[in-house]
């Protein structure tokens, strides 16, 4: 049985995480980053997203504190389109989509023009992209970053994070007058990821009880639904199993229920229940067979049921395919939930015969990666067919950097504290040595 934790499989994790940084620097435009076409090249012409630029300023934010020369200034340059391209000059919080910008614009620090629906409306993603990266520059020391994160938790704690119910708003209108008719699980998985990241970044760990309280919500919906964890619901909070019915490849509300989430969120439990258990306050007990039922359940679900490696986008409530294209981030969120349970077990003296079951996944999945998705130049295929051609169906060209840095990273990190502080506290390579193993909060 192969181990993940091997001098030689660490050197190749590091190796295509600096050809992936480096093959990220081409989305380097005036006032963010953009997409990278399949070629190698980037799109200049259409709108800058505040959420791409977002998480590359995050995941070059992680490259500085690896020490990869090139990420700072690529990081701080993503700092410098948060603050001011991506800012809305008139009302609270951020555009999630300008017209591009040129540099004579962004020198003078001219404010984006907002464009398309996304100028009616600011969402709770992109709020979590936003604070994830503002959160993780600063662990990562770059000016203005903590500035910026300040800013983000204000608007955060004013519109989005819902006190009494626990879990965060979906959007609202530009002025923050109107909210959205609709809660989503996509937007509550991106907060909670955000907000473990915020509580390193500022010491304060109500950020974790946060992250607790969305997820304790998770954990009974998995419950209540055979461990597929329904995305779409109501402005009440009930289940809206109907949402977007009839639209399983919709790359943002996608019918049904959205694996690579499911996953997303059996990682979430371990890190969020390791945290609540460091921080010696109550956590659902069972949280770990939780996870662990949310990941059986989507392996089973998803993983080669028609005959081909790979993950499908969407099943509906019963488990039965939607959307049969595969997807590198769903194959990234499954290995990074993968680890995460691989750790969990081994801090809980699980048998070897368990554990052993889990890594025949790890190897395959990497397998099935190395064998279609991860090219030698740093790019990854973002999209396969069925019989695993690459495709655009749903999204034409390349996948952003974000899934494919935190995978390549996640099995030379601890499940907490978050990536950031736990590069910064020396535990790359040293994911269940404790003496590595340090929160800098109270």
């Amino acid at each position: 049985m192969a181990r993940f934790d091997t001098a030689e499989h660490l050197r190749w994790l590091s190796h295509h995480m600096q050809q992936v940084l480096e093959y990220g620097q081409r989305a380097f435009l005036p006032g963010g980053f953009g997409y990278i076409y399949a070629d190698g090249t980037t799109d200049r012409t259409s709108p800058v997203e505040l959420d791409l630029t977002a998480r590359s300023t995050y995941i070059y934010a992680l490259g500085t504190l690896l020490g990869i020369p090139g990420s700072a200034r690529r990081c701080d340059h993503g700092l410098r389109a948060l603050q001011y391209t991506f800012k809305d000059p008139e009302y609270d919080g951020w555009f999630s989509l300008v017209e591009p910008m040129t540099e004579k614009a962004v020198k003078a620090r001219t404010p984006g023009k907002p464009v398309g629906p996304e100028e009616k409306h600011k969402s709770s993603r992109s709020m979590s992209y936003l604070l994830e990266a503002a959160a993780a520059a600063t662990i990562a020391q770059r000016p203005g970053a903590k500035e910026l994160m300040e800013q983000a938790i204000a608007v955060e704690e004013k519109y989005f994070w819902d006190e009494t119910i626990g879990r965060v708003n979906d959007s609202f209108n530009r002025d923050f007058s109107a909210m959205e008719n609709y809660h989503g699980m996509s937007s509550n998985l991106h907060a909670a990821s955000a907000f473990l990241t915020a509580a390193d970044a500022t010491k304060n760990s109500e950020w974790i009880r946060r992250a607790a309280r969305i997820t304790e919500f998770v954990i009974e919906e998995a419950r209540k639904n055979n461990w597929r964890i329904p995305e779409h619901f109501d402005v009440e909070w009930q289940e809206d199993k109907e949402y977007h019915v009839g639209t399983p490849a919709d790359p943002r509300r996608p019918y049904g229920i959205n694996v690579g989430h499911c996953f997303g969120w059996s990682r979430k439990i371990i890190q969020v229940a390791t945290a609540m258990q460091e921080l010696g306050e109550p956590f659902p007990e069972d949280s770990f067979e939780v996870a662990k039922n949310i990941f059986n359940r989507m392996a089973e679900d998803s993983w080669k049921q028609d005959g081909h490696p790979g993950f499908f986008f969407t099943v509906d409530y019963q488990g039965k395919p939607l959307m049969r294209q595969s997807f590198a981030w769903v194959a990234s969120e499954a290995i990074q939930a993968l680890t995460a349970l691989g750790f969990a077990m081994a801090e809980r003296g699980v048998s070897m015969d368990e554990i052993g079951y889990y890594m025949s996944y790890y190897n395959e999945w990497w397998d099935y990666l190395e064998g279609y998705v991860i090219q030698p130049d740093g790019y990854w295929v973002g999209e396969l067919n069925p019989n695993n051609q690459p495709d655009d169906t749903v999204w034409p060209g390349a996948p952003d950097i974000y899934h494919s840095v935190r995978v390549l990273l996640a099995p030379r990190l601890p499940n907490t504290p978050s990536k950031p502080l736990a590069i910064a506290s020396g535990c790359l390579d040293h994911p269940v040595d404790h003496e590595h193993h340090i929160h800098i909060w109270v």
